[in-house]
């Protein structure tokens, strides 16, 4: 995540010195947490840009977040991840059998 500098301080694990103003990128939220809590640094909220966000995918007639869908997947057993495209996800529940689709609808509460 992105964090904006507000104090000029000696990264430990680095040794480099950031500024107040610069933009560093911090992957562990215990370092971000440690840098607020210590007035090193704030963190930055990213805006997702529209074509970044979640999108839905029709199915069944209904709309889903693709999350939702491969909760849904792996929950009745079906190997799927987040990180599949629309139509990956779509293809592997075209081809689930009557049962297996029978379970889907079930576990998103379709009648």
């Amino acid at each position: 995540m992105k964090v904006k500098v507000i104090s000029v301080f000696r990264d430990k694990f680095t040794g480099q010195y950031y500024n107040p103003g610069e933009m560093i990128e911090v992957s562990e939220e215990s370092r971000v947490l440690d840098m607020e809590n210590r007035r090193l640094g704030e963190r930055v909220e990213v805006k997702v840009p529209e074509e970044k966000r979640e999108l839905k995918i029709s199915l069944f007639e209904k709309e889903f977040e693709k999350k939702a869908l491969v909760d849904a997947l792996k929950s009745i057993s079906v190997q799927a991840t987040g990180n599949m495209k629309e139509e990956t996800l779509l293809a592997k529940i075209a081809e689930l059998d009557e049962e297996s689709t029978a379970k889907l609808k079930e576990v998103l509460d379709i009648k």
